[in-house]
Order: C-alpha cells, then sequence, then structure tokens
C-alpha cells in the first residue's frame, strides 16, 4: 500500500508527538515516495518522547533522497539500537547520511541491516568513515550488494582492525568477493578479539583457507600460535568436517587462554625453550605450571595431548640444553659488557688526556 502517499503520517502526526510507548517502528512493503518519505521523518522527529529504539523499513523502495530525511529525524532519538533497512535502492548519499548517524554521539546504533540495496565503492567508503570511530555498533549486514568491488571490500575490511571497533557480526554473503579482499578481512582480524562472525563464504578457495588458517591458527612458532584470533567462530557455511570449520570450532571456548593451549598442543610437539634459557631455572616452575594448567583443559573429542610425558621431556630438554648453550651465551654477553666498559674508560682517558694538554698549555703560556 501506499498510505495515501504517506499523508497518513501527517493525520498521526499527534500520535507520534505525544506517545510516549513507541518503541518501534515497522513498515513493510509501502511505496510512497520521496513526499512520503519525508512526511514520515516529519512525524519521527515531531516525537516529544524520542522512545523509539527499532526502525525497520523492509521492501519499501526507499532512495537516497528518502534515506537522508529519514536519519536526519532519527538523529534525534537517542535511544535506537537497531535499524533494518533490508532491500530498498538507496546508495552513496544514503550511505553518507548513515555514516553520520553512527557518529552522532547522542545514538547507540547496535544492530544495523543494509542488505539488498545498491551500495557501490563510494557508498562503502562513505560507511567506513562512519564506522572507524564507532564503538556501538555490534552487528553489520551488507549482504547481496553486489556492486562492490574489492576496492569497496578493502575499505571496510580495514574497519576490523580499529581499535575502536566492537562489531561482533558482519554479514557479507551473495557479494563478489574474491580471494584479495578475503585476504583482507583475513590480515584485518589478527589484532582482532570481538568479531565472532564473518558470515562471507560458502567454501574457501585454497589461497583463501591458507590465509584463514595463518590467523586462525599460525603454526610457525608457539609464540604466534598463542597471539593467533581465537575470537573468530563462523565464517559461513563450511562443512563440519572442513579444517578451518575445526578450527572455528576450538574458538568457541569463552577462556581463550585453553583455546591458546589447546592450539598449541595440537600444532607443536617439541617446544623449542632455548629463549629462556637466560632465565636460568626460574623458568621451570612457569613450564611445570604450564602443563598443569593444560592438564585440567578440556580437549577437544579425539585429541589426546599426552601432557605428562611432554612435561618431562620438555623439563628434560631444557635441563639438559642449558648448560652448553646457556654457558655459550652468558660468555658472549660477559664479553660484550667488558668491551662495554673498556670503551667506556677509553673514552674517560680521553677525556683526562685533553684536560691535561689544556692545563699544560696554560701553564706554558705564563
Amino acid at each position: 500500500m501506499d498510505l495515501l502517499g504517506g499523508r497518513m503520517f501527517t493525520m498521526l502526526g499527534p500520535f507520534f508527538e505525544n506517545s510516549p510507548a513507541l518503541t518501534e517502528l515497522f513498515i513493510n512493503d509501502c511505496q510512497f515516495g520521496n513526499d512520503g518519505w519525508r512526511l514520515l521523518a516529519l512525524a519521527i522527529g515531531s516525537s516529544k518522547n524520542k522512545s523509539l529504539q527499532k526502525v525497520t523499513l523492509l521492501e519499501c523502495n526507499v532512495s537516497d533522497e528518502g534515506l537522508v530525511d529519514i536519519i536526519t529525524s532519527l538523529s534525534m532519538h537517542s535511544n535506537i539500537e537497531r535499524l533494518d533497512l533490508d532491500d530498498n535502492r538507496f546508495s552513496t548519499n544514503g550511505c553518507t547520511a548513515l555514516s553520520t548517524l553512527l557518529r552522532c554521539s547522542a545514538t547507540q546504533l547496535k544492530y544495523l541491516n543494509l542488505s539488498n540495496n545498491e551500495i557501490n565503492d563510494e557508498g562503502i567508503g562513505a560507511l567506513a568513515l562512519g564506522l572507524k570511530n564507532c564503538s556501538h555498533l555490534e552487528t553489520l549486514k551488507l549482504e547481496n550488494n553486489t556492486s562492490v568491488t574489492t576496492k569497496g571490500w578493502q575499505k571496510l575490511a580495514s574497519i576490523l582492525d580499529a581499535p575502536n571497533s566492537n562489531l561482533i557480526g558482519v554479514g557479507l554473503m551473495i557479494n563478489n568477493i574474491n580471494d584479495d579482499a578475503l585476504a583482507a578481512f583475513a590480515n584485518a582480524l589478527v589484532n582482532n578479539n570481538t568479531l565472532t562472525t564473518l558470515s562471507i563464504i560458502d567454501m574457501p578457495t585454497a589461497n583463501t583457507e591458507s590465509a584463514f588458517s595463518k590467523l586462525l591458527c599460525d603454526t610457525s612458532g608457539i609464540n604466534l600460535t598463542f597471539l593467533s584470533n581465537h575470537t573468530l567462530t563462523s565464517l559461513g557455511l563450511l562443512k563440519y568436517t572442513h579444517p578451518l570449520q575445526q578450527l572455528l570450532d576450538l574458538n568457541v571456548g569463552d577462556d581463550k587462554k585453553e583455546v591458546a593451549m589447546i592450539k598449541i598442543l595440537k600444532h607443536h610437539h617439541d617446544f623449542d625453550l632455548t629463549p629462556f634459557f637466560e632465565w636460568e631455572f626460574k623458568v621451570l616452575p612457569l613450564i611445570i605450571d604450564w602443563f598443569e594448567r593444560a592438564s585440567l583443559v578440556t580437549m577437544p573429542v579425539g585429541f589426546e595431548p599426552n601432557i605428562e610425558p611432554r612435561k618431562l621431556s620438555s623439563i628434560y630438554q631444557f635441563v639438559r640444553g642449558m648448560p652448553l648453550d646457556y654457558v655459550e651465551v652468558r660468555l658472549k654477553k660477559e664479553l660484550e659488557d667488558i668491551k662495554a666498559e673498556e670503551l667506556r674508560k677509553e673514552q674517560e682517558l680521553a677525556k683526562l688526556a685533553e684536560r691535561k694538554r689544556s692545563i699544560i698549555d696554560r701553564l706554558g703560556r705564563r
């Protein structure tokens, strides 16, 4: 229906203006043009109570012009938390208005659905400006916006690396997202510890699988495994047996230190303890404590970490290797200290010699 071309909202003006109980506005499949959206915006803006929390404009053919008016009125509602704009036709100007709303300190929008619209790279760029310093948005859905290219997705990916990002879920299914864009998302998530769901792929290519596998569990070193992403739990519709899905399932655990322990035990059988030799035997209690804490962790079905034998093996390797390697390291350090001391003394002698020459010159002139 067209709600009398939107004039229905003029008739409902007193209701919008005075109703303290109006918390949700849901409009589905109503086509009444830009003038109608402007009348709705005026009605929303006239509210004395500013009580709106959820707004849904679904399949309403909202254009850029209409959305700008709506967003302007919503910016006055400090309680707005959910905005669902699925299946409309806005693009760059609408995204620019949304970017302003995201940056507005008066609102605390947590859920934003922009799926099935006409958003392009310029629109994504405008959104990215708003998201960059937005700490309240938790869910962003951009599914089926096929005009966005790799350039646009790379701009969006950079937001996930921003320190202010608190996004928990991002939906990007049914889009033109290639391996370069996926790699940008994987790289951006290296230091992200909030995003749990990135609905982006059905089945990954070999390049994508490698990038996300390294993100979730970098096996090139124990410390790198510890610093891997332990937060992301979903990438879309992977098969249960897929290696990436198995890593994602590990991340479901609430205690991320335990998740890191499991990954370390699964992918590092022998621990290189050489970097700890300079701590001498002070490190042994830490090694023992780590293994004892690991023994209390619930392991995945089918995985037996053999913690006790590995603990004894690590201790043995440390004790056996430390005397030889540690002595060499310690002697080199002592040699460097001696050279540094010699250099310091040479500099002091040079200063004394300079003072001596200065005194002799002054006495000679007399």
